[in-house]
């Protein structure tokens, strides 16, 4: 009743409600700011987890890539001898399943590239009938293997050329239709291209991927476009696969401008499609040579030219110089970036020719090929200079392209791949049969393969027969770096010769002598020994 006589009372509930608001904005202001750090908290994970993943994953490609360069270089130039049809079968077939490995981890590296922001596309004239063609080219055999019919069909555009990245929509094209007939027993795959509209400067197209396969669920087309994830669970395990290809086709058709659509039904089929528009130039000569189509066929080259290799593996030293030899090039060989950089100031003091060309290992002891390259830039920048390596992750092309390096070929190699490499820096003497991918041929060489699989075993012999003393010496000097990059190198040579005990047991050690730690036990140092001695046991009977 005191406060109904008193007629300030409202002010004092004024006061109170004014107390009560501010303490409850207070709390919630704190409750704000925990919730901002642990957002915080969590986004410095996040980066971190993401940062993680891609050194992962650039070891992971580096250390896969670089015993797959053995198995495609060697399978290309055993394909040259003489065999019965069914040892060229086997060795077919190794080759085949070397290039679908090397795809599944391209997969994986684009998925990487895409996540980061990395992957950059190209903007250059094309020619949609002749991508078509190619692309009819690869996925051809499979289809034939299952008797499906395909059905290709792209409207001209008379008189332009739209650009664009030719390499990624063949990639678009290739993935989904290596799926449609992944998935078709019977019936028909289509690919289609319609002119949706058309200015002076640019074009509209709609496409079309369909097939007469086992088709989706609604279900199972909410989840067909995440990474690493199938239709079903059973579907990898049945049909094959990553369960990356349609993650990075949605990717791609994304970042060129569209939006990829999938309609399906089970039992009937499904229908992958999507709209782009290209600007456009006219047609010309010019632009017709200039085209950067990287999968087509091209004759063997032959060469009149002097190239310096700088590689420290001796035995990537022999397969490379003898992928060389065949096309007509004549391989100086430098163990190292500094002898390389030596061999160029010699050449310059004495006014002799330089190089035409320089492959640039990465890792090597004594000096790398970044700081390498850059001195020999410094000499004589006329020098291309041209990165080999196992390592071509985005990050890793950046710094190649920074340290003046003109170009990459990506261990492991095809032939194909080395040829279009040297068809930019030298202007062959002549053309011999046309070749694919699918291997070599061998004209006016002095030894056979046989002969040259034993001049390898022979290196391997004289490289290696000390290899264990040396990386016991580097360890008990606790240069664990040194020792660690010996047990690599002979992983790598074993690989080469084909003993693949000896190379799972110098694995182990090198794994266990990462980041400057020696974690070797005494049952992993006995069974390097034991492989090894029992290789080179072996091999002594060659010696002579």
């Amino acid at each position: 009743m005191q406060n109904k006589n008193n007629p300030f009372s409202f002010l004092f509930k004024k006061s109170n409600e004014n107390k009560r608001l501010e303490n409850l904005v207070r709390e919630r202001t704190l409750e704000l700011n925990r919730y901002q750090k642990d957002l915080e908290k969590a986004l410095d994970a996040a980066k971190a987890a993401n940062s993680s993943k891609s050194v992962f994953l650039a070891n992971v490609s580096h250390e896969i890539r670089t015993p797959m360069n053995s198995i495609m270089g060697f399978s290309e130039l055993a394909l040259d001898g003489d065999f019965t049809p069914k040892t060229r079968e086997y060795i077919e077939n190794i080759r085949t399943n070397a290039k679908w490995l090397l795809e599944i981890i391209n997969d994986i590296l684009d998925i990487s590239k895409i996540e980061s922001g990395r992957m950059e596309l190209e903007n250059i004239p094309f020619d949609l009938h002749e991508l078509f063609s190619s692309c009819r080219t690869l996925v051809m055999p499979k289809a034939v293997e299952k008797g499906i019919m395909l059905h290709f069909y792209a409207e001209p555009s008379v008189g332009r050329r739209p650009v664009g990245d030719p390499t990624r929509l063949r990639q678009v094209f290739v993935n989904l239709l290596s799926n449609a007939i992944k998935f078709t027993n019977a019936g028909m795959v289509k690919l289609h291209s319609d002119i949706t509209s058309m200015t002076n400067d640019t074009i509209s197209m709609h496409f079309e991927i369909k097939d007469s396969g086992i088709g989706m669920s609604s279900e199972q087309i909410d989840r067909v476009f995440t990474p690493f994830t199938q239709a079903e669970t059973g579907t990898t395990r049945i049909y094959g696969g990553t369960g990356l290809g349609l993650p990075i086709s949605k990717n791609l058709v994304e970042m060129m401008g569209g939006k990829l659509f999938v309609e399906s039904t089970p039992g009937v089929g499904s229908k992958f499609s999507f709209d782009l528009t290209f600007s456009t130039i006219p047609r010309s000569e010019e632009e017709m040579l200039d085209r950067k189509i990287g999968l087509k066929e091209i004759e063997k080259p032959v060469f009149d030219g002097e190239i310096m290799l700088c590689e420290d593996n001796v035995m990537n030293q022999q397969v490379i110089k003898e992928h060389l030899l065949r096309v007509g090039i004549d391989t100086f060989v430098a163990e190292n970036g500094k002898v390389g950089v030596d061999t160029i100031s010699d050449r310059m003091k004495n006014g002799q020719k330089q190089f035409d060309l320089i492959f640039m290992d990465m890792h090597m002891p004594v000096m790398d090929g970044l700081e390498a390259s850059a001195k020999i830039r410094e000499l004589d920048p006329s020098i291309p200079i041209v990165a080999m390596t196992a390592n071509i992750m985005a990050d890793d092309m950046d710094v190649y392209k920074a340290s003046g390096m003109k170009d990459c070929v990506c261990k492991p190699f095809t032939s194909q791949e080395l040829w279009r490499c040297l068809l930019k820096y030298f202007t062959p003497v002549e053309k011999t049969e046309t070749v694919s991918d699918t291997g070599s041929y061998i004209d006016n060489l002095p030894e056979s393969d046989t002969e040259f699989q034993k001049t390898l075993r022979k290196v391997f012999y004289n490289s290696s027969i000390n290899k264990y003393n040396e990386i016991n010496d580097a360890i008990n000097k606790k240069d664990i770096k040194l020792a660690h990059r010996l047990a690599h190198t002979l992983k790598g040579n074993a690989g080469q010769v084909g003993k693949t005990e000896l190379q799972k047991a110098a694995a182990q050690v090198e794994h266990h002598l990462r980041d400057g730690i020696n974690l070797v036990t005494e049952e992993l140092f006995v069974a390097l020994k034991t492989e090894l001695d029992q290789v080179l046991s072996e091999f002594s009977s060659e010696m002579e």
